[in-house]
């Protein structure tokens, strides 16, 4: 129940805001109230009168109304009533006039109940307009004079509005009294509190509520909509009382299970309704995940890319650490050693029901550490940006989840989702098949066709790959996101004549023209068979690259063909071992420093920006 007891608390920290409707921002919603897409709006006077009727745009059309607790969940043929704002099947007296089929019992059930708000000592005048004009039993008749709809053998007909048929319309009403600005029902603070009021006054069976620990009213009939105003999936259910295996023969009834009190419900669930639409950080098919804090309820996506544009020049690690605190946190605040963050995700089980994923609840001072270490460790030199300048760059999780898992399989995809987010919020160890998943897919560059698509696996990968060695305890030397020229790694090393390689056919190539469409240079082709026969492999792209050296000019031939020698004086070409991932690396780090060489040169040389050509395609 502790979720529970973190959703009430936070909906009562942030009370203030239930009711208030603002422009493009996520409503709050009181408690007994829910949201409907409304297609019909009715304005009447303050003495209960028609005045005139408009269809509601389908930007406009999500309405708050007031509900009971069997209306918020009514589903079928059942007839449960709104108290105030429903279909005109329920609030029309005169609708068997237009549909004789139609029984009386929704209007009759509908009246009844707003009857009993409106004789009530929390009724308000407004409400009361509304009561005035219904018990009149004209609605249909006015709605069809006004030219909505028009009646075609004895059944009204009309354009459907918002893909919904005049029969299902759902109707708000708005009240226009003098000296009153908000005539709206449905963005009326007033109107609400009197509804809650009301309500609240009329539940009467009490019992103990697990999370309070005190006797209240409690619910039986828990909302949906959680995720999305289209969504049925629970949190809180029981199976019917007449099924099969209603509560598979332990209990009796579901209060032996479980009570909760009706206000705590209510707040629990649309505080989540409304955090999830105001900043769920992570939205993947049926999976929902949110982050918060009762204290800082507006925390930034723990599992997003944090850095677009902004990032270029981002070149350190303390640098990016400080940037990523202020992107979570907020730069000018400071954490208390009391502050909590919740984290929790959710799925929807099935139809009618909603799993929860993942639920923790951490100190703010742990959880922003664990974040921080999770992004400066799992990061890698890459080029962002219309100008290519190398930033610290870390991958998000859908980054990481669709390079491994790939996007095709759902069932792989939410696994390995939920493999990783404990790594990023609690600092467990990133598994070492996530690691060799991704450098699966950047060992084979034949297959992206857009260099830019490799380059962002390779940089993933690496990105990995670091986070990896890092969790080992590996130096600096192993896992620095700078060339490491004094690296004794074998498979490193290696890397670093693959790039030497690929740069030196690609200037050469670059002479004269550049080569033509479609043709790939030695190191690509060979890439995949280059990490697991690495000697045999150098030899055979050694020889390709005759000709190339040959083309270079006097400067660059001497400078890679003695790059060349320098490198493989360092190995043991007798050893004939696969490479490790870590030739990726060092292929990365070499390729770096050859760019940032070549527009460096570039600059000095007063041309601006240097062309270069990497994996056999131009970059400018």
């Amino acid at each position: 129940m502790s979720w529970l007891n973190d959703l009430y608390l936070t909906y009562e920290a942030c009370k203030s805001e239930a009711g208030v409707v603002r422009e493009d921002k996520p409503l709050l919603l009181p408690i007994a109230h829910l949201t409907q897409n409304a297609q019909l709006e009715v304005v009447l006077d303050g003495e209960g009168n028609y005045r005139r009727a408009y269809r509601v745009d389908k930007k406009d059309a999500v309405t708050v109304i007031p509900v009971t607790e069997d209306s918020g969940s009514r589903a079928g043929s059942a007839v449960f009533p709104h108290p105030l704002a429903d279909k005109l099947e329920y609030i029309a007296g005169d609708y068997c006039d237009f549909v004789p089929e139609e029984k009386k019992e929704k209007f009759e059930k509908y009246i009844a109940q707003l009857k009993g708000w409106v004789e009530s000592d929390d009724c308000i005048p407004q409400v009361k307009s509304v009561y005035q004009y219904l018990q009149k039993r004209t609605i249909m008749h006015d709605l069809m004079d006004d030219g909505f709809f028009a009646c075609v053998d004895g059944k009204p007909e009309a354009e459907k509005q918002q893909g919904v048929s005049v029969q299902d319309w759902f109707v708000r009403f708005s009240v226009e009294v003098p000296g009153k600005p908000e005539s709206r029902l449905y963005c009326d603070t007033e109107v609400f509190e009197s509804y809650i009021r009301f309500y609240l006054s009329g539940q009467e069976k009490k019992e103990l509520c697990y999370v309070l620990g005190e006797t209240v009213p409690c619910s039986e009939k828990h909302p949906a909509k959680i995720r999305h105003t289209a969504d049925k999936a629970k949190l809180i259910s029981s199976n019917n009382a007449s099924g099969v295996l209603t509560f598979k023969g332990r209990f009796s009834d579901s209060g032996q299970v479980a009570s909760v009190g009706y206000e705590v419900s209510q707040k629990a669930h649309n505080a989540l309704r409304w955090l999830i639409a105001k900043q769920a950080c992570l939205r993947v098919g049926e999976q929902v995940y949110v982050v918060w804090s009762v204290e800082n309820p507006e925390i930034k996506d723990p599992f997003a890319q944090f850095f677009g544009e902004e990032a270029q020049g981002v070149t350190t690690d303390e640098v990016f650490a400080a940037r990523v605190r202020r992107e979570i946190w907020g730069s000018s605040r400071e954490i208390s050693g009391t502050e909590k963050v919740m984290v929790m995700g959710v799925e929807a089980a099935t139809t009618g029901r909603l799993s929860i994923l993942f639920y923790q609840k951490y100190e703010a001072v742990q959880f922003l550490r664990n974040i921080v270490r999770w992004k400066t460790e799992s990061c890698w030199l890459t080029r962002q940006g219309k100008d290519r300048k190398t930033a610290v760059w870390s991958p998000s999780l859908i980054d990481i989840v669709n390079l491994t898992a790939g996007d095709k399989n759902d069932k792989l995809n939410k696994s390995m989702r939920e493999r990783l987010v404990p790594c990023i919020v609690e600092g467990r160890k990133l598994p070492y098949d996530v690691v060799l998943s991704a450098v699966k897919q950047a060992v084979n560059p034949m297959h992206y066709e857009n260099i830019w698509d490799w380059d962002r696996v390779l940089s993933i990968t690496c990105a990995l790959l670091r986070k990896w060695q890092i969790e080992r305890g590996m130096g600096e030397e192993v896992h620095g996101m700078r060339l490491n020229e004094k690296s004794e790694d074998r498979s490193y090393i290696f890397g670093q004549l693959l790039a030497t390689a690929e740069m030196l056919e690609g200037n050469a190539l670059a002479i004269g023209g550049g080569k033509e469409p479609g043709r790939n240079t030695a190191a690509e082709k060979y890439f995949v068979r280059f990490q697991r026969y690495p000697v045999e492999t150098w030899l055979t792209i050694m020889n390709q690259l005759r000709p190339y050296v040959a083309k270079l000019k006097s400067a660059g031939k001497l400078y890679y063909v003695q790059r060349i020698d320098e490198l493989t004086s360092r190995l043991e070409l007798t050893d004939k071992r696969k490479l490790e991932p870590t030739f990726l690396q060092g292929y990365s780090c070499q390729m770096m420093a050859y760019r940032e060489h070549i527009k460096k040169a570039g600059q000095e040389q007063g041309t601006g920006e240097a062309q270069e050509r990497v994996a056999g395609r131009n970059i400018e």
